[in-house]
This record gives C-alpha cells, structure tokens and sequence, in this order.
C-alpha cells in the first residue's frame, strides 16, 4: 500500500484545495443572486461533462499512459485557477463566466477519474481493494469537513481569489506525488484515440455491461437513486443560506463531513462481505432517512443532523460499488467500462438539479409560505410556514422514495443473485 498511500496523500491535499474553491464559488454565487435556479445551474455546469466526455475519457484512460492523464489534468486545471486569479484581482470576473469555468474544470476532471480509478488496481493487491476505495472515499468526506469551515472563515478575510490561491498550490503537490512514483499500465494493443475507435469502444462497453448478469440493472437503479438525490441535496446551499449566513453554510456542511469521514473510514476497515449489494441498499435505506429529517425543520442544526444521516452510509456504498466494479470488469478494459458507468449514473443528474431549481421556485416553496396551498395544513403545521419550506417538503418526499427503491431492490432477485456464487469473481 506503500505506493497507494504516497499518491492518495497528494489527491488529499489537492482536492482539499479544490474544495476550497468550490465552497467559495457557491457563496460568491449566492450572495451575487440570491437565486436557488442560478445555484443548481453552477452545479449543472460540473456535472455535464461527465455525462458527455465519458465514453471519450474511458478510451483515453485505456489507450494512453494513465499517469500521464493525470499528471496534465492535474497542471491544466491549475493553470484555469490561476486565470480565475487573475480576472478576481483586476476586477473582470463577472457572474456568466462561473459557468464555462466550472464546465472545463470538470472536463478535466472527467477525464482524470477514469484514469486514476482504473490505475488503482494496478497498484494495490486485491486483497486491500476494498481498503484502498475506501481511503478514497476518506478524501472528499474529510474535505467536506475542513474545507467548509476554513473556506467559511477565510472567505470574508481573503476573498474567493485567496481561496483559489491556496488551491492553486495544493495543485503541486498532486502532481509531485503521482511523478515521484511508478504507475503499471496494461499492455495496450492500439493506443490510437480517433473517431472510430471512441465509437467502437462505446458500443463494446455497452454490450460488455449488458452481458454482465444484474451488473447493468445495478448500474441503472444507482443512476435512479442518484437523480433522487441531486433534486434535493443540490439546494442545501440555497436552504441554509436563505436563512443564515456563508459561516453556518460551512458548519453545516462540516457536519455532513463528519459523516462521511465515519463512514469512510468503516469502508477502509470493514472485512469482505458476503453480499455487498445487499448491504449497500440497506445502507442507502438509512440515507432516505436523513433527507426526511432535513425537511423536517428550518433549524440549521436540524438539516444538519439530517446532512449528517444521509451522507454517512455515502462512503460505504460508493467504495463497495468500487470494489464491486473493480472485481467484475477486466483491468485492460476498467478505464473505457468506468468511465461509461460513471456516465450512466450521472446521466439524468443535470435534469435533477435543472428539475430541483424549477420545483423549488416556482412550485414546493409557493406552496409552504404564508397564504400558499399547504400553508395552513397538517404539512404546514407539521414542517413550518415560511421561507424556502417548500424545499424542506421536497426532502421530505425524496427520502421517501429513496426508501421505498432501496426496499423493492432487496426483493429483485437478479440484482440480489449478482454477488452470489463468487463475489470476487470476474463476471462471465
């Protein structure tokens, strides 16, 4: 794990800084508009390019030296942080330019995962698999418990152009440790990346899921849970902010991070299970739990017990999906096979969270406020009357149906059956 622990120590401090952005970014968002549907559109920005450079991502991960991928990712995303700099400080940068800056950081993000993802189980024995993507779920849990808190404090003393400093230079560190250490490749029969073979690949991908017994239907209702998800977490900022300030948004957020480092760190230690699917839904149960809480109430430290529940079983279940793809699908196609799967369960996120903004301003909170429909019945009484409630009724609604999903998947027989005679063995 020598070498695992090297790089995962500079992906620590690199998405540290990141996260540092993009906390900042969201408040720099919030107080210029005020706007939940501008919010969630930044949001949209990070999350359509892993929908729409998939395919073209997975075959560059299996086709080119993956280290290589991540080492330029890495140094172009820094130089997009140091043209943000530049536009904060002499006073250029202007609200519409949030949104093609936050598209090509996340392009390059794209095409980084697969590459980094399907370097992992070159470096890293099988046996210490499930540890190693549980230390890589440790990564965005701790930062969302530092990285709030200190971007929340820091951000009223150095502004959004400090913050991007900071992360500017944690980018250093990532590419020193990924430079400094050996990363195997798979031995690669064609390494062109042309039209042709990024189509070939697609439609090989494609019908490589579809073979895989359960691994596809798996695959699709993760993409589901995730769409139900998104519509809601996406407008925490908007919910706490409406009533509180960037200092509270942080702490909130923090809390969530603390969930999700616990969380990490049971995924990093647990001992193989049997039926990883199995657990993960049940997990994901006590999720749709948390969103119901966080409806329940405009307390902040309500949502945030609520941030809290939902996020703790997140680590687990991505780490144990991990696994469970790292397991199944061959190492000389992972790059091309991850990147789709992360393509499809991302695929209707952007309609959530376009979906999430809509609902939230034009129909939940109308509903909730005071002479609105629901305002002087049990569902007023019961979640409260007043500003930005309706969000809180749309919480109430996913977890709902979070639950009711993970519950019938416990029952579907195909997807149970997928971990059943082998679980570390590789899918016919």
């Amino acid at each position: 794990m020598k070498k695992f622990m090297i790089i995962w120590i500079g992906q620590f401090v690199s998405i540290l800084g990141s996260g540092l952005t993009t906390f900042g970014l969201s408040v720099w968002v919030l107080e210029a508009t005020g706007s939940a549907m501008t919010f969630t559109m930044t949001v949209l920005m990070r999350i359509l390019p892993g929908i729409i450079f998939a395919p073209i991502a997975g075959t560059v991960a299996d086709r080119k030296n993956r280290k290589n991928i991540i080492i330029f990712t890495d140094a172009f995303d820094a130089l997009l942080k140091m043209f943000m700099i530049i536009l904060l400080i002499t006073g250029q940068m202007k609200l519409w330019m949030i949104f093609p800056i936050n598209f090509i950081s996340a392009v390059f993000g794209t095409f980084q995962g697969p590459a980094f993802t399907a370097s992992i189980p070159e470096i890293v024995p099988k046996k210490n698999l499930g540890r190693a993507n549980g230390m890589m779920q440790l990564i965005p849990s701790i930062q969302n418990i530092i990285a709030p808190v200190v971007a929340g404090a820091l951000y009223p003393l150095i502004g959004l152009s400090g913050l991007l400093t900071i992360d500017f230079i944690t980018f250093f560190v990532a590419i020193g440790t990924v430079l400094s250490q050996k990363i195997p490749q798979p031995v690669i029969e064609d390494k062109r990346v042309n039209m042709g073979n990024i189509i070939n690949d697609f439609k090989y991908t494609l019908t490589y899921l579809k073979g895989k017994q359960g691994f596809f239907s798996l695959i699709a209702v993760f993409a589901l849970l995730n769409f139900i998800a998104n519509l809601c977490i996406v407008l925490v900022g908007p919910i706490i902010m409406g009533n509180y300030n960037s200092v509270i948004y942080g702490m909130v957020n923090s809390i969530s991070g603390i969930a999700l480092v616990l969380g990490g760190l049971v995924a990093s230690v647990i001992p193989t299970i049997k039926n990883r699917v199995k657990a993960i839904f049940i997990s994901l149960i006590l999720s749709g739990i948390g969103l119901c809480v966080m409806g329940v109430s405009p307390v902040w430290y309500i949502i945030g017990v609520g941030f809290f529940i939902f996020m703790l079983p997140v680590p687990f279940t991505n780490a144990t999906l991990g696994t469970i793809m790292q397991l199944k699908i061959e190492g000389k196609v992972l790059g091309r096979v991850g990147a789709v799967i992360d393509g499809l369960l991302k695929i209707i996120t952007p309609v959530a969270i376009v979906l999430s903004g809509v609902l939230a301003e034009k129909v939940f909170n109308p509903l909730l406020i005071d002479g609105g429909t629901l305002a002087n019945t049990w569902i007023g009484s019961l979640i409260g009357v007043g500003k930005n409630r309706g969000i809180g009724l749309m919480f109430i609604l996913s977890g709902l149906i979070l639950c009711v999903v993970c519950v019938l998947m416990l029952f579907n027989k195909v997807v149970m059956n997928l971990e059943e005679n082998n679980p570390d063995a590789v899918l016919d």
